[in-house]
């Protein structure tokens, strides 16, 4: 057997920085081995000890200007439980509308941008000549909504920069940020989260504005399925099903609060956040696992066999509220030791990602590699039967009419994903454009609810609270690129421990053992080379974008004993 190995150091398209070492086999054509390594220290935890743990709301939104919000909602959770601070029913309202904004304008963003250059004409006809002159005869099934003749013209569109589709991503993306800053004050890093609610005087017209852009998303996605179905499928069709296949193992943590059933109460957490729009869940071989989001918090393990950190020994809490056992590897007993170590060390410490697992602790006790993201969130949703556009085989949803120059759509639209074979490079990808399409579906409905609560009078969006003086906290809802969670230990009024997971955390991490690899190694391993002549790993960052990595919010920057000075320009 012919080996090369290759290592691709940045991973560019993606935010953060990551790096990935992979062997190839030359003669069977497909990569036998891989190492997913961040080079990043993420220190934002311990920035926060000892401070108002309600500041966490916005220092963790400074994490990422991709994806703030989901830290700021997640924050928010956490300290809204801490302080035992409920927010009124608007205010979770509000706080979807926030969050959603976002999720908004990170899916084209992904699919089209980052992801999308990969399958471009630019790329393709030189790389994968064969893609390319079967692309130029192959009609668009579904020319009529997006008008594309040909898949060789869908290619063409996702060229960067002159490319129709990648333009059009960036204008609606535009969009996105707007929604956002209208009810968030500001994009990125929104200013209105606060405990017990949103800081802001909600009228009509905020609902009415927001309304009127959410309208140019539902016409967006009556193109964007379309457009996304036809090239994904074709990928297919050129035998790509393989490329980032991995066990069907994920996890949900559910998002989109039901604004009359949120609550701060730990042990009701299970209950309400099973009438989420999006539900939770642990899938493992496709099929769930549990539904309890309580069970999915205290199986939650993170690790660091392999990742430039120190192990710890002290337990900090030995059960949850309601007395669920807690190992020393729950973000609650987790300590953030960094230690820098020696680079490209493959069988020791070699990231300073950290290896997260879910623990099955009410079945078999395993430790279960699971990977985040719209997929996952998508298949636990269709599969769950706990909102009503759950088959139990895919989710249904239709989006209103909805007449927006220049996009083609103007009538009510069905969409149906419908849950893969498998998890791989193509349906990853889809599930995110497809996610796209049901946040505004959701969008949509929470704003005619939030119009009919006004109308109720009942348009209080702030509570009033006694904050607590010691407290536990946790909060764990869906960013675009999958679950994200923080975890708070507060005594004495301060952070005592701030512990920050996000989907990359999960999904890029390091192995553990011999043979248990993270998502992304996992993924990359099996996967084809596509490429004509000499490699470049194309195949490689495919699979890696497929989950749109954002390295930023798992790890952050260490310097080591060093000092930043700002110098004033004279």
């Amino acid at each position: 057997m012919v080996e090369k190995k290759i290592t691709i150091e940045p991973v560019t398209r993606i935010e953060g920085h990551l790096g990935i070492h992979a062997t190839a086999d030359m003669d069977g054509k497909k990569y036998t081995d891989a190492r997913s390594f961040g080079t990043m220290f993420r220190g934002w935890e311990i920035i926060l000890q000892d401070r108002e743990p309600a500041d966490a709301i916005w220092i963790t939104q400074r994490v990422c200007g991709v994806c703030p919000t989901p830290h700021g909602i997640a924050a928010a959770m956490t300290v809204d439980m801490a302080y035992q601070a409920p927010p009124p029913p608007m205010g979770i309202a509000v706080r979807n509308l926030i969050q959603g904004a976002e999720q908004l304008y990170d899916s084209p963003l992904g699919c089209l941008i980052l992801e999308g250059p990969d399958y471009s004409q630019a790329v393709v006809e030189k790389s994968n000549p064969d893609w390319w002159d079967a692309a130029k005869i192959t009609e668009s099934p579904k020319t009529e909504f997006h008008g594309f003749a040909t898949i060789a013209d869908i290619m063409t569109a996702l060229n960067p920069i002159s490319g129709a589709l990648w333009q059009k991503s960036l204008a609606i993306g535009k969009v996105g940020r707007k929604m956002a800053a209208l009810l968030g004050a500001k994009h990125p890093h929104v200013n209105t989260l606060v405990p017990g609610g949103v800081a802001k005087t909600l009228t009509p017209t905020d609902l009415e504005q927001y309304a009127a852009m959410l309208a140019q998303h539902v016409a967006f996605a009556k193109e964007f399925i379309p457009v996304m179905d036809d090239l994904l499928d074709f990928v297919l069709s050129m035998g790509y099903s393989e490329c980032g296949a991995r066990e069907n193992n994920m996890v949900s943590f559910g998002g989109y609060d039901d604004p009359t059933a949120y609550n701060t109460n730990y042990a009701e957490m299970g209950d309400w956040a099973k009438k989420r729009s999006v539900s939770p869940g642990v899938i493992i071989d496709g099929k769930l696992k549990t539904q309890d989001l309580i069970e999915i918090n205290v199986g939650v393990q993170e690790m660091v066999e392999s990742s430039y950190f120190d192990d710890w020994e002290d337990v900090r809490v030995n059960e949850d509220p309601l007395g669920n056992p807690l190992t020393k590897y729950h973000p609650w007993n987790k300590y953030t030791k960094p230690h820098p170590g020696a680079y490209a060390k493959w069988d020791g410490k070699y990231s300073w990602g950290t290896s997260v697992r879910w623990l099955d602790w009410k079945g078999n006790s395993e430790l279960n590699t699971v990977e985040l993201g719209p997929i996952a969130r998508m298949w636990a949703t269709a599969i769950g039967k706990l909102v009503p556009e759950s088959t139990g085989t895919s989710l249904k949803f239709a989006l209103p009419k909805a007449t927006i120059i220049p996009y083609r759509n103007a009538e009510a639209m069905e969409f149906e994903w419908k849950v893969p074979e498998k998890v791989n490079t193509v349906e990853r990808i889809r599930a995110r454009a497809y996610y796209h399409a049901y946040s505004a579906y959701v969008l949509y409905l929470t704003v005619l609810a939030g119009l009919g609560l006004v109308k109720d009078g009942k348009a209080k969006i702030w509570n009033k609270y006694s904050k607590a003086k010691n407290g536990l906290g946790v909060g764990m809802h869906e960013a675009m690129r999958g679950g994200v969670a923080h975890w708070c230990i507060m005594k004495d009024g301060k952070i005592e421990n701030y512990q920050i997971m996000a989907p990359s955390t999960w999904n890029s991490g390091p192995k553990l053992g011999e043979s248990d690899l993270g998502p992304y190694e996992a993924a990359v391993i099996g996967s084809p080379i596509s490429e004509v002549g000499e490699i470049t790993g194309l195949d490689v960052v495919r699979t890696i974008r497929s989950f749109d990595p954002c390295l930023g919010c798992s790890i952050q920057v260490y310097s080591g004993d060093k000092k930043i000075v700002h110098i004033p320009e004279i």
